[in-house]
């Protein structure tokens, strides 16, 4: 955990369109793949699972094949230390395997950006320039060939994709994702997935670069090397089952205690059965709610309200709640007539919890929460600025 360091849209079925040479948007026929729309760095990075940078170790121009060779990943689990291309397939309705060969230019820097689901990867490549797709899929246990299928013309041309050099590409997303980044663990569920693009979409705080990986393991492996940490909407609780395990709960504590800002989307109590706080160093209370959009800002609550974005009651999408809070929480916003928590802080050694009863679970509460969620990590990062 670094605490004082300082300085990844659509939706999440969409993640596979992105990377997959089958996918297309309408405006293009579906042969070719191309992606037809506007889609920046910041979200491919986004929903790309992992990032890598390589060099091209091997160029075959009579077998039209190339290998590059893995130096370092930016983002997701270390996988592969060789990537092996073949440039003798393609897909669509042109051949661009003569542009592909040129690209690869023997010891030159390459840029991968792939989405591995199940025994397939479907990745975006960055050389010479210019980007282009390939896809692989896992055989007898051992990853294949990643073959070539086009080189991307949109991506290629648009400003907010477009990028001529590969080594100045490098340098810009090292700013986005290397260690001078402000990186947010997001611990996701699969029955809610409209929360997590909207929170990676948040590229940028006061000129701080946001990096994200998404887990849905609640042991959370990973988490020694973010700032933040983002516990998504009904990862603690739901249906009046609990999901963390004491060695769970010990490593959310540990994190906070050593500098690290823990952000709680909603939960879900049930009468009788409330979501259990051994996550938290002090006593607290989940209790069942009615949705509902008003709530009243404290003193305490400083800019978490207006920065970036003015929220007003009536503004959020709201659900179950805390109550039972003591003195060493400080309570920013309430709800339910002050009975109940909308969002409350507590410091726990060289950390912070922001703890808040969010619904976020389809995605007109997901749109109508967003400019709180921007706040809410912009008050960690300010937080964090401030715990130098």
């Amino acid at each position: 955990m670094r605490a004082n360091k300082l300085q990844r849209i659509w939706k999440p079925f969409y993640l596979l369109s992105l990377l997959t040479a089958g996918f297309l948007l309408l405006h293009q026929p579906v042969s070719e793949g191309y992606i037809a729309k506007r889609y920046s760095v910041q979200k491919i990075v986004s929903e790309s699972s992992n990032v890598l940078f390589g060099t091209v170790s091997e160029v075959n121009t009579k077998r039209r094949t190339a290998k590059i060779r893995v130096e370092k990943y930016l983002k997701g689990k270390a996988e592969f230390s060789e990537i092996r291309i073949r440039l003798d397939v393609y897909k669509g309705e042109k051949d661009h395997r003569d542009e592909a060969m040129r690209l690869l230019k023997q010891d030159d820097p390459v840029i991968v950006f792939y989405l591995k689901e199940g025994g397939r990867i479907d990745s975006l490549v960055h050389a010479s320039g210019k980007w282009f797709q390939t896809q692989t899929t896992r055989q007898g246990g051992n990853w294949g060939w990643w073959l070539f299928t086009h080189t991307e013309k949109y991506l290629n041309r648009d400003e907010v994709s477009k990028r001529d050099s590969t080594v100045d590409f490098q340098k810009e997303l090292d700013a986005m994702l290397g260690e001078d980044a402000i990186r947010i663990h997001f611990l996701r569920t699969d029955s809610y997935k409209k929360e997590y693009p909207a929170i990676s979409g948040i590229n940028s705080i006061d000129g701080h670069w946001i990096a994200y990986d998404g887990t849905t393991n609640r042991d959370l492996p990973g988490l020694n090397k973010a700032d933040i940490l983002w516990l998504g909407f009904r990862t603690l609780s739901r249906d009046g089952k609990y999901w963390l395990n004491n060695s769970q709960e010990a490593r959310i504590k540990a994190f906070v205690k050593n500098g690290g800002v823990a952000i709680v989307s909603g939960q879900d109590s049930d009468e009788g059965r409330p979501c259990k706080t051994g996550w938290l160093p002090e006593p607290l209370n989940g209790v069942e709610s009615a949705q509902r959009n008003d709530f009243q800002p404290t003193s305490a609550a400083g800019d978490l309200f207006n920065a970036p974005h003015r929220v007003r009651s009536g503004q959020l999408a709201l659900d179950d709640s805390w109550s039972g809070w003591n003195q060493n929480y400080q309570v920013l916003a309430t709800t339910n007539d002050g009975t109940e928590i909308v969002v409350a802080k507590l410091k726990y050694g060289k950390g912070m919890y922001l703890i808040t009863n969010l619904r976020n679970s389809r995605e007109t509460e997901v749109a109508k929460n967003r400019p709180m969620l921007e706040n809410l990590v912009h008050f960690a990062v300010d937080f964090l600025a401030n715990s130098k």
